[in-house]
């Protein structure tokens, strides 16, 4: 069967919590570094900044607000499983730092939806200032108040994250387009390279814009990955390097 390209083209686009808790975060300290953008996450142990607390919505961070949060999500069992506390206070036994951070990591969910951003030493990218990933995780975070919303008659985007250095874009396919999805599968099965090729193309005639897209101008690579009901359609990465 010959597929259209024009029409591919269209899908492109508890107590021992509580215990745990004060343990751990004994070991941190938050403090107003910059009141008007973060909270600076202090090692009380070594006084080194090891994390940032953001507000997503953009407005000053307060430290009664964050203390509160954190409480409410590191005492919350669905949100610290009976597993991660144990494995997290082993850890605490030998470095009760990396025990912290670790903590601060599970209970990183739970806070994005109190409306902070934790932005922890491990999620630094190299070359990239924290400031700068803060700003592009804002864009992000603004995009995603929005969906789902409509790519085209074919897909819907649901889902824009960053994942260390790449910014993925997850489209769905909608059921009334399924038959449109499995001749895109099929072609991806008979020539690989060939539609490879032409999504590259598609990302290219996006993205590689003047001025440039900020994500790619500041290091970052961005991916759109393609779903149907039956699995992954198919996936394609864009760099910098890819605009001439």
């Amino acid at each position: 069967m010959r597929v259209a390209r024009s029409q591919l083209r269209g899908i492109a686009t508890s107590v021992a919590l509580s215990t745990i808790h004060c343990a751990l975060f004994s070991a941190l300290a938050f403090s107003p570094a910059r009141a008007e953008n973060y909270l600076s996450m202090l090692s009380v142990l070594t006084g080194q900044e090891i994390g940032r607390a953001y507000r997503i919505d953009g407005t000053i961070p307060k430290q009664a607000d964050n203390t509160n949060d954190q409480n409410a999500c590191a005492n919350d069992p669905r949100e610290v499983p009976k597993a991660d506390a144990a494995r997290i206070g082993e850890l605490a036994r030998t470095d009760r730092e990396a025990a912290s951070i670790e903590l601060a990591r599970v209970i990183g969910p739970c806070m994005t939806r109190k409306g902070w951003r934790i932005v922890i030493t491990g999620a630094d990218i190299p070359g990239i200032e924290r400031s700068a990933i803060a700003a592009l995780d804002a864009v992000l975070d603004k995009l995603s108040s929005s969906l789902p919303s409509k790519v085209d008659q074919h897909s819907d985007l649901v889902r824009v994250r960053r994942y260390n250095a790449n910014v993925i874009y997850t489209m769905k396919v909608k059921s009334e387009s399924q038959g449109t999805a499995d001749k895109l599968r099929k072609f991806y099965m008979v020539d690989a390279r060939a539609a490879e090729a032409m999504n590259k193309t598609l990302m290219k005639q996006t993205y590689c814009t003047t001025p440039s897209n900020i994500f790619l101008k500041a290091g970052l690579a961005i991916s759109w990955e393609v779903f149907d009901a039956k699995g992954l359609v198919w996936r394609i990465r864009l760099t910098s390097e890819d605009c001439p």
